[in-house]
């Protein structure tokens, strides 16, 4: 009898398929209830390495012993006959390996199993499944450059030079690029760039250095596989000022080529388009781009403001600087009016800049009579840069707060958050959406994500103060003022970005005295040119139950944005409109009269 033959006789193959199956349904289980037990990060890599290690024990035990009628017994070297019951095992396996996976596809959390499709954006058109815990495809994690520069006023070109490199790579479709608040977390104690990887869920990593002094830029870059450490890409450039462009253009050209993604034509020209020709208007724009650029830190909308108003004084054509500033006016608190036609003046600039939709739409959202307007702009936003997290949570939120469509907002969110699985800023928005959807179990699930992703460069105390209406809908009063206690401590003095809320939500957990001091701390803020056509306390005064006050602050308001066209926030309105978190106040008759003008139909 032959070797092979005498190997077919012992069953080795039955006993290597069996095996097989077993221990690929053993590694399926092991992914499934990691999470959910809390087991170890080693234990699934425990387990596999037990298995590998198994496999030749198991081969070697099937050689020197047999299954038979009679039970297992040693192998005397014939055939034994009548026994098939280790096909029999194989084909019950295979049934339950099938079944398995047909569950996993059907009835698993989409989120943690087939993740978002997202176009890679290729000419072929192909599609690419992304799961949130596997490394994403054509993805790139751009680190925060080092800033050489020996003039510390010199120190924000590498930041602002970090933002714009972002920019340009992610005008490539093919290529998925993390956010700004995903890297910012290595701006220092810089780990290994395969730990970076791994953490990050991406092919690869860019690292690079800026030093500017005299006019002069020297900007050092080079692109490395995240699971090689292998240097794909590299390159040192010297130039003034004014030739930054060319660089990022050439740099961005050269990693689309290392990373094998295909730049389509119109990609190729918006990359090679200088946004601007003088070098005055760009370094102003760079000190705009390095501020903090969040709503949480009004305190330094003010120099973003006047850099910016700087960069367009030196020139008036420069789209990027006017969709930036048209940003700080409509989310700050500046004039939205100018807002919108900052925003306008983009597009007229550069129809392709997807920024420049974005802003619109948000600028078109405080405005009663442009609601259709403002979901236009956000749809061509997306169309322009499907592959943008940030465009893509940012019309993932209003078509949510605006009750317009739930289930196509998740859609957009989650695929943001597949993008970018590492921004607690995303995790944050889907909580909320989820929580707008009136699912608070996935609300409280994404919101306590932000919290273990948060990096420092967020707006954390809003994460907690979402957790509180969670909690509140709930029915967990104490968790709600608990989690909203905590919000207070944590957010600077200055802060305004839903502030009123927080207010509100001490008013309807009965804490007056708290609710008034915040009402108290937004008047001392607010100015009268601050202030425009509409109290923007008008939440905080709901939230003290001067019932009386309330109703006069919400007649002016809703009738300055229906009939006088003067801005609003569009949250504001839609939340007063669905009453939001269940106030039996605004169920009485006047508040009804309010919220019918406003569309209610209940």
């Amino acid at each position: 009898m032959s070797f092979l033959e005498e190997i077919k006789r012992r069953k080795i193959f039955q006993v290597a398929a069996v095996y097989a199956v077993v221990a690929w349904l053993l590694i399926q289980i092991v992914a499934t209830v990691e999470a959910p037990l809390s087991l170890p990060s080693w234990f699934d890599t425990a387990i596999i390495v037990a298995l590998a290690i198994g496999f030749p024990i198991a081969l070697i035990l099937a050689w020197a012993f047999d299954v038979t009628p009679d039970g297992v017994v040693k192998d005397q070297g014939i055939a034994q006959g009548g026994s098939r019951r280790i096909e029999y095992v194989l084909i019950g396996l295979l049934v339950v390996a099938v079944g398995w996976i047909l569950y996993r596809t059907e009835f698993a959390d989409p989120e943690t199993v087939t993740g978002s499709s997202i176009s890679t954006g290729r000419a072929t058109g192909e599609v690419a499944t992304v799961t949130s815990p596997e490394v994403l495809p054509n993805s790139i994690a751009v680190l925060p450059f080092e800033n050489l520069s020996l003039d510390p006023e010199d120190a924000f070109f590498a930041a602002g030079i970090h933002e714009s490199t972002l920019n340009q790579l992610a005008k490539i479709s093919g290529l998925i690029v993390l956010s700004r608040s995903s890297v910012m977390q290595y701006v220092e104690n810089r780990p290994p760039v395969a730990e970076v990887a791994k953490a990050l869920n991406v092919e690869t990593v860019m690292e690079g250095s800026v030093r500017y002094a005299n006019g002069q830029v020297l900007i050092s870059a080079q692109l490395i596989d995240g699971k090689t450490d292998a240097h794909l890409w590299s390159g040192e450039f010297n130039r003034e000022l004014v030739d930054v462009f060319a660089i990022q253009a050439d740099v961005a050209k050269q990693i689309a080529t290392a990373m094998q993604v295909q730049l389509l034509p119109d990609e190729q020209a918006r990359i090679e388009s200088r946004p601007t020709s003088s070098p005055e208007a760009y370094q102003h724009y760079l000190h705009a781009m390095s501020l903090p650029f969040g709503l949480a830190q009004p305190e330094y909308l003010p120099a973003i403001i006047y850099s910016l108003e700087q960069a367009i004084a030196a020139d008036p054509d420069f789209a990027e600087a006017y969709a930036a500033l048209s940003f700080a006016h409509t989310h700050g608190i500046g004039d939205r009016a100018i807002g919108v036609d900052y925003a306008e003046k983009a597009i007229d600039l550069n129809p392709a800049f997807g920024g420049a939709y974005l802003v619109l739409g948000q600028s078109y959202g405080f405005y009663y009579a442009r609601q259709d307007e403002a979901r236009q702009a956000f749809e061509q936003a997306v169309e322009i840069s499907p592959n943008d997290p940030g465009v893509l949570i940012q019309h993932a939120y209003r078509l949510a707060d605006n009750n317009e469509d739930h289930a196509e907002a998740i859609r957009l969110a989650k695929r943001a958050v597949a993008i970018d699985p590492t921004s607690d800023h995303y995790q944050e928005w889907l909580g909320f959406i989820y929580m707008r959807s009136g699912d608070l179990a996935a609300a409280a699930k994404h919101l306590r994500e932000a919290i273990r992703l948060e990096t420092g460069s967020g707006v954390p105390y809003v994460v907690y103060m979402n957790l509180a209406y969670v909690e509140y809908l709930g029915g967990n009063l104490s968790a709600a003022k608990e989690h909203l206690d905590y919000a207070v401590t944590i957010m600077s003095q200055g802060a305004t970005f839903r502030a009123s809320y927080i207010a509100y939500l001490y008013g309807l957990l009965g804490e007056m005295e708290l609710a008034e001091g915040q009402l108290a701390r937004l008047e001392n803020i607010y100015s009268d040119r601050q202030r425009g056509s509409w109290p923007p306390e008008v939440w905080a005064i709901l939230g003290t139950r001067n019932k009386q006050r309330a109703i006069q602050a919400w007649q002016t308001a809703i009738t300055g944005y229906l009939e006088e066209d003067r801005p609003f926030s569009p949250g504001a309105i839609s939340r007063f409109r669905d009453n939001w978190l269940n106030d039996p106040m605004l169920e009485e008759p006047e508040f009804l009269e309010l919220r019918r003008r406003l569309g209610y139909d209940g």
